[in-house]
């Protein structure tokens, strides 16, 4: 079969793409970034497989479908693939999932899984290995996720996220109750909201000594955490993460349950030393270091400027808020998070899928926060250059192109 994917070069598209080439199919794709769109690329195609960003109006979504050629979105795609192994492990979570992930494949890479995730692992976004393993990042938004029938779920946290689709919090918990109720076995966490979910067989952990699978902490140094993990049977074993952040121990406290319960060992996770663009270090001039990190959610940052704490001194944000109706829902709450930085610079919102909401903007964010604004990544540069050196630490932050923009801003410092 011929599979044409629009949108390729997404980071699970390309992924997903290279599975469907190992079973013998032929694969081609198209991509704003790589050769655009044109109705002529679908013809010969046996199925076509889009991303949710991907509008109707698309004209080989529109030629695909006046042909009859049948229409896959990314999570069909992907629950069909899933459900051709052996066994399946779904991460999900409003944060931490991709990271969860990445620590069960080098927990488990004795056992020789197939991951898929939707970050990059030094530029790499997945790992192609034997049937009998499925370890997959489950997104949630527009319930994406249901596509999957796991052996296994692993729910981090369900704080309200992707306010364009979800109207109300019932309906975002309530995606999180039926993944976990259509899967075999859930591994929750008990620290939080997601310790209500119920799966077939139901297990929490947690930093909390009454989950199932708990973390004791011993000791940090410069953001790195020292643990001894406990199971229903006790000690487990002592660890020491290559990630920084106490949020990161839960994580590992995650990925070490699925391993135990399944009786695989889970020692490999201090080999992973954390995933591209988060709290990754870019550069260091002089006493300032310069971090990227996804943080695009209130929480998210919070965990950031924790981790960034038990480091630095003085904090320096450069902050590309991610889509007009996250930006809108929870307004007060980026306010709060971003006053804890020592300066925040504020850069235009990054759009996405996303209209403009009239009064929604980051210069109006900027001005009921007191925070500094750049009217583009020219701007921020400029700013950047005054202020950089009064930090310890200058992180950018945002699930959009702020990455780019601080990787080619260290580049010219270089």
């Amino acid at each position: 079969m011929r599979y044409h994917f629009i949108g390729i070069k997404g980071v699970s598209m390309s992924f997903l793409a290279e599975l469907v080439r190992r079973e013998g199919n032929i694969v081609t794709g198209s991509d704003l970034r790589l050769n655009g769109h044109d109705a002529l690329n679908v013809i010969g195609a046996d199925a076509v497989v889009y991303t949710l960003a991907v509008g109707k109006d698309n004209p080989e979504f529109v030629e695909a479908k006046r042909r009859n050629i049948p229409l896959l979105s990314r999570s069909e795609l992907l629950g069909t693939i899933a459900a051709s192994y052996g066994s399946v492990a779904a991460v999900s979570g409003t944060h931490g999932k991709t990271t969860t992930t990445a620590m069960l494949m080098y927990a488990l890479d004795g056992a020789d899984p197939t991951v898929h995730f939707g970050g990059t692992v030094k530029g790499v976004s997945g790992r192609i290995g034997g049937k009998e393993l499925f370890i997959t990042e489950a997104c949630e938004y527009k319930e994406c996720f249901l596509s999957l029938r796991p052996d296994a779920t692993i729910v981090l946290n369900v704080e309200l996220d992707h306010a364009d689709f979800f109207k109300t919090y019932e309906s975002f918990y309530g995606a999180f109750d039926r993944l976990c109720k259509q899967s075999k076995t859930a591994f929750v966490c008990g620290d939080n909201e997601a310790r209500t979910l119920k799966g077939g067989r139901t297990f929490t952990f947690g930093l909390k000594a009454g989950n199932d699978y708990y973390a004791t902490i011993e000791g940090e140094k410069s953001g790195y955490y020292t643990f001894k993990a406990h199971s229903p049977k006790g000690e487990m074993g002592r660890i020491t993460l290559g990630v920084r952040g106490e949020h990161n121990v839960c994580s590992a406290m995650a990925a070490i349950a699925y391993c135990d319960f399944t009786k695989r060992d889970f020692y490999g996770i201090e080999r992973f030393n954390g995933v591209d663009r988060r709290f990754e270090t870019l550069y260091k001039r002089g006493n300032t270091e310069f971090i990227s990190d996804y943080a695009h959610h209130p929480h998210e940052i919070d965990c950031t400027l924790a981790a960034a704490k038990k480091v630095f001194g003085r904090t320096l944000t450069v902050f590309e808020p991610h889509t007009y109706t996250r930006t809108q829902v929870f307004e007060e709450q980026f306010i709060e998070a971003l006053s804890r930085f020592d300066e925040c610079i504020l850069l235009p919102i990054y759009a996405a899928r996303e209209k403009p909401i009239e009064g929604v903007s980051s210069l109006s964010l900027a001005k009921k926060g007191g925070f500094l604004y750049a009217k583009d990544y020219d701007e921020a540069g400029e700013m950047l250059d005054r202020l950089y050196f009064c930090y310890d630490a200058v992180i950018f932050m945002g699930a959009g192109s702020v990455d780019d923009f601080a990787r080619s801003y260290v580049s010219r410092l270089r």
